[in-house]
């Protein structure tokens, strides 16, 4: 695991923490919401956690804009509570 500066969506620098086994791109609602980017409640997925549990995800972000020192792609993040 590392931790990157990130931009999302031009308009908000925060930590990420890049797990390159990880299968989905998360995001805290708190976060999501600095970022000014529509949510798609109608995409609704459960993520298996790490200690084997299940959490449902609030929504998806689509085509989010990530920004890694200068260098710009774009997923679909799922929407994780606080």
């Amino acid at each position: 695991l590392r931790e990157l500066r990130v931009t999302l969506n031009g308009v908000h620098s925060e930590l990420g923490l890049l797990d390159e086994g990880s299968e989905i791109v998360v995001i805290r609602e708190d976060i999501w919401k600095k970022t000014n980017a529509p949510r798609n409640q109608q995409i609704c997925m459960r993520m298996q956690t790490a200690n084997g549990g299940a959490q449902e995800m609030g929504g998806c972000v689509e085509m989010l804009e990530i920004d890694v020192a200068g260098i710009k792609s774009w997923a679909h993040a799922y929407v994780v509570p606080d």
